[in-house]
């Protein structure tokens, strides 16, 4: 189960998008448009990784992984995304936990 808000990284992409809860993952079109590529994960405030799958247009489903993203690899992902965005403090950013690092993305507060 996913504990949200989520973070969706897409493979080869420096980019992050913050997933709210559940009802945005499901309604929001622009997440899964393109369908997802094998090393496409959906991180959530916990660091589970989840794998998402594209079953029909429209329709995914998100399948739970045995792997957990730690806390540094998630503020490397999100200084990547900070860099990528031209933010000029990328190399600064620190959390306590992954849930205080994607509650600050979705905020905008990095």
């Amino acid at each position: 189960m996913v504990v949200w808000p989520a973070v969706l990284k897409y493979e080869g992409d420096q980019e992050l998008s913050v997933v709210a809860d559940r009802q945005t993952w499901e309604s929001d079109a622009d997440l899964h448009c393109f369908g997802f590529q094998p090393d496409d994960v959906l991180i959530d405030s916990t660091g589970q990784v989840f794998r998402p799958l594209s079953l029909r247009p429209g329709e995914t489903r998100l399948e739970a992984s045995e792997k957990t993203m730690r806390l540094e690899d998630i503020v490397e992902l999100i200084k990547a995304h900070q860099s990528c965005l031209g933010a000029c403090c990328a190399a600064k950013v620190a959390f306590d936990s992954v849930a205080e690092a994607i509650d600050a993305l979705s905020m905008n507060t990095l």
